[in-house]
């Protein structure tokens, strides 16, 4: 479904990712995870090329992208295979959740309004969100918005999901009302890529795993084996601290 070679970020001087590589089937899920400032969010905005790498190939189903010589239309094929849950939602404030929702589907996609609308709704529903329709982002909570952003994502029908820390801007209280909706799409095998701090979802939710620190990927495995059995000191340490922050916020 999804692989990335050798794939090379830089900002100026600064080297983000140093030849990234991974794979992964349809219908699993993958979780990255990693220290702020490792490369993450750089790496899954460079799937759907909101960031251009200067090397690497990205294959996404079908289509196929060399970040060494891209074309407009190698980089259109691939976002077509993609939507992105961003960290601070990214809705139209003046539209209501379902024309955001909706909004790809008639512009792009050239879909009539009233089936768009039908979709939208049932999309809506999916989220637990129907009744919020005719409200604007800002009469919604920041859960009630990413969930809107969910089903904007879905209305896509998109090949891959990628979600850049999506509860990160959330209060505490709103957190488990999104993770639900992902563990959800998880259970319908949609394919998705989730970069996040949230441990005890990522041990729950995700088939496989990826440990990045530095713009390298320090360790990669199956969820289960990779917290139960690290290999990696780096990897250790990190999860220890993780699980000791996590338990400090509990007391």
């Amino acid at each position: 479904m999804l692989k990335v070679t050798n794939l090379v970020k830089s900002f100026g001087a600064l080297d983000v990712l140093k030849g990234i590589s991974f794979e992964i089937k349809q219908g699993e899920v993958l979780a990255i995870i990693g220290p702020s400032g490792s490369g993450k969010s750089t790496l899954i905005r460079c799937l759907n090329y909101l960031e251009q790498p200067q090397q690497g190939i990205i294959e996404i189903d079908n289509a196929r992208l060399d970040a060494a010589k891209p074309t407009k239309k190698d980089i259109q094929h691939l976002r077509s295979k993609t939507a992105m849950v961003f960290q601070n939602y990214n809705l139209y404030k003046n539209k209501t959740a379902l024309e955001n929702v909706t909004e790809s589907l008639i512009v792009v996609k050239k879909t009539p309004k009233a089936e768009a609308n039908k979709m939208g709704m049932q999309l809506l529903s999916e989220v637990g969100l129907e009744a919020k329709r005719d409200n604007y982002p800002v009469t919604m909570s920041g859960g009630q918005q990413q969930r809107v952003s969910i089903a904007r994502a879905l209305a896509q029908k998109p090949h891959v999901i990628l979600f850049d820390e999506p509860t990160s801007s959330l209060d505490p209280e709103l957190v488990q009302e999104v993770l639900h909706v992902i563990k959800k799409l998880a259970e319908q095998k949609i394919t998705m890529i989730i970069v996040t701090h949230e441990m005890d979802f990522a041990r729950e939710v995700a088939d496989h795993i990826i440990f990045m620190a530095d713009g390298h990927i320090v360790e990669q495995g199956p969820a289960k084996e990779f917290f139960a059995n690290a290999q990696q000191e780096r990897t250790k340490k990190f999860i220890r601290q993780i699980t000791s922050e996590s338990e400090d916020t509990i007391l």
